[in-house]
């Protein structure tokens, strides 16, 4: 495996924001293996429970998080967190927890996040980062 969907490529491909964005991911997924984490579908779950027509759209998350596995935040993650979140409040810079922690996973599974929000995750400098969405 060598991609982690932030959960910003996740609304994308489930929305059609970015057309090109979902069969890239399924094309890479078969070829070099894409993962979302648990932490994606917390963020999109508790999305989908604020909406009117919650059914509708967490069938539709449930439909695309069946093609990718799924990563926990377990304690290799809990750990990458810890030295995350120090060297970025050491620096005034801290992140939302969601992100500290779907950044963790990549780490302590040695994958490279695919996401839109490339402010946010540039802080961390020994992270791989890609924007598939600006290609």
């Amino acid at each position: 495996m060598r991609y982690l969907l932030d959960t910003n490529i996740c609304i994308y491909c489930i929305n059609g924001r970015y057309p090109q964005l979902f069969e890239k991911a399924l094309r890479r997924h078969q070829s070099t293996g894409v993962a979302i984490s648990a932490i994606s579908k917390a963020e999109m779950y508790a999305g989908s429970y604020s909406r009117r027509s919650t059914a509708r759209y967490r069938r539709e998350q449930d439909e695309f998080f069946s093609r990718f596995p799924s990563l926990p935040f377990n304690d290799t993650a809990a750990d990458a967190y810890g030295r995350i979140h120090a060297f970025l409040r050491d620096r005034g810079q801290l992140m939302g927890v969601a992100d500290m922690q779907i950044a963790a996973i990549a780490m302590a599974n040695g994958l490279t996040v695919v996401t839109h929000d490339m402010r946010g995750f540039t802080r961390l400098s020994d992270l791989p980062i890609e924007d598939w969405a600006a290609e």
